[in-house]
């Protein structure tokens, strides 16, 4: 079952673009220009993007109006991948971020996790 993304902000001025699902933050992780936000529970809770619009290619005025979007997180043994799926309000014009990280967060067996907002 999906959990919900509770929080979606774009601030314009200074380029950065969050997710988060509301959970406490117990550690950030810093990759490069994105920032994953990981709970008591070892799971990734949000994710900020610093630049957004340069690093993943859509335009400020479009990243201010997100209509819908799901993160999917996947925890390997080793790793963690999270692949974002974003629908714009601009044409609803559907926009596919993935972000492939490996980072090693403690998960003994894979799991998979949806995390949704409408």
């Amino acid at each position: 079952m999906a959990r919900q993304i509770k929080r979606i902000d774009y601030d314009s001025d200074n380029d950065i673009f969050s997710v988060s699902n509301g959970d406490v933050v117990k550690t950030s992780i810093d990759v490069g220009d994105f920032i994953l936000d990981v709970s008591s529970d070892n799971l990734i809770c949000g994710l900020e993007i610093m630049d957004a619009s340069e690093n993943i290619g859509i335009s400020k005025e479009v990243l201010g109006n997100v209509k819908s979007m799901k993160m999917s997180v996947h925890y390997g043994t080793n790793h963690v991948n999270v692949l974002l799926m974003v629908t714009f309000k601009k044409d609803d014009k559907e926009v596919n971020i993935p972000i492939p990280l490996t980072l090693n967060l403690g998960h003994k067996t894979p799991r998979r996790e949806v995390l949704v907002y409408n």
